[in-house]
């Protein structure tokens, strides 16, 4: 049997796959690290670097050709042929596995930031304190000089961290909804016609409320004017961006994405795709664009850059992953916000007390959270000291 549909095989290539994905929706845990503990790190970038210009020809002449012979099993065996060629199949295992793993853990992440955001952000500090030594070992060299990139990169990151900061965003999003909130209730209009349900959430009391007319959930593919344009061209930039760090040993995509501020608008749209409607597709569609041209263009800079600038590209990516760890404080200053708008399924909803974190750190407080705090702290820690040690072994 070929190997490519060899069930073992599959299996294998599949969970490694889910690996990756549970990797690339964890910040600190590097899908590059899990490539190089796997061995497969020299064959995926085989693989990517096989698309060029003559790859899309030769592709595009042999769709053509399945395309006009359609029904005929010798331009599909073509087809499937040329994919197995050049390893595509095995690629498309692990993006199957991955996908599957981060539309899994989706929402579990989106809950653990809502309702448990110091001890998740603690787990994602040991993370990467601990992983830093990944790149440390990676270094040919120790000289002087190195030290200049390895500040450059903290300053970057911190640059990053004070110029997105979540309050701010969350404010201008609930402005534009406010708006639109008065439009469809006048003042002096009977809201509590209006109301559907009021429950308490783990950011506070919150109102959701119907369009006025509308009887029924949106359905499938509806648009319901989740984001705006800004966000979907913010989006793809984050997917380009986020995925030339993926590729890398240490650094993880979804650190990238809490950085730029995006991490919980990706986790979000994601927890809801099942919804299918269709702001979240094309939110997401836009963000994958981003990861195909960042894949196809930032990576091979990036690959470049450590080709020609081994040192200095690592002891910057030393000082991005220290920079982070001011963005993953786990104690974040708390704004109280009196009447926060959000776009609803069935139109506009209204959270009372929202619970707003900002990236403005400060010290914790004695008690239960710190101790807790502490713990998921430790198990972050511990976590990554386990994959280091079986990357060690494994090279060894």
């Amino acid at each position: 049997m070929d190997k490519d549909f060899n069930g073992q095989s599959l299996v294998k290539d599949l969970l490694m796959g889910f690996c990756l994905g549970t990797a690339n929706i964890i910040p600190g845990v590097s899908g590059g690290t899990f490539l190089l503990v796997f061995k497969i790190y020299e064959r995926v970038f085989a693989i990517l670097n096989q698309v060029n210009k003559s790859f899309v020809l030769g592709l595009g002449v042999i769709v053509f050709q399945v395309v006009k012979n359609f029904g005929r099993n010798g331009s599909l065996l073509d087809f499937m042929g040329y994919l197995k060629e050049k390893d595509f199949f095995f690629l498309g295992k692990l993006i199957f596995g991955a996908l599957a793993a981060i539309l899994a853990l989706s929402s579990l992440m989106k809950y653990l930031l809502i309702y448990h955001f110091s001890m998740t952000y603690s787990l994602f500090f040991g993370l990467i304190l601990v992983s830093i030594v990944i790149p440390v070992k990676m270094l040919d060299s120790l000289k002087g000089y190195l030290i200049f990139f390895t500040l450059l990169g903290v300053v970057v990151t911190i640059s990053v961290s004070w110029l997105v900061n979540p309050y701010d965003k969350v404010k201008i999003k609930s402005n534009n909804f406010e708006r639109q909130y008065q439009l469809l209730y006048p003042k002096g209009s009977p809201i509590k016609d209006a109301l559907e349900e009021k429950f308490t959430t783990g950011t506070g009391t919150e109102y959701s409320i119907k369009t006025p007319g509308s009887k029924d959930e949106p359905g499938f593919f509806a648009f319901v004017g989740k984001y705006t344009l800004d966000e979907y061209v913010y989006a793809g930039i984050c997917g380009a961006v986020a995925i030339s760090a993926m590729v890398l040993p240490g650094i993880s995509g979804s650190l990238v994405l809490i950085l730029m501020g995006a991490y919980f608008d990706i986790i979000s749209a994601l927890a809801a795709l099942k919804s299918g409607h269709m702001d979240t597709l094309i939110f997401l569609g836009c963000f994958g664009m981003g990861i195909v041209i960042g894949g196809l263009v930032f990576a091979r800079l990036i690959n470049f850059a450590l080709k020609r600038y081994y040192n200095e590209t690592m002891a910057f990516l030393i000082g991005l992953m220290a920079g982070s760890l001011y963005a993953l404080w786990p104690f974040k200053k708390v704004i109280i916000m009196a009447r926060q708008y959000v776009r609803q399924d069935s139109g506009i909803g209204i959270i009372e007390n929202a619970r707003i974190y900002t990236n403005i750190n400060i010290l914790p407080q004695a008690g239960d959270q710190l101790l807790y705090a502490f713990a998921f702290f430790l198990v972050g820690c511990g976590i990554m000291y386990v994959f280091i040690r079986a990357e060690s072994s494994r090279a060894s």
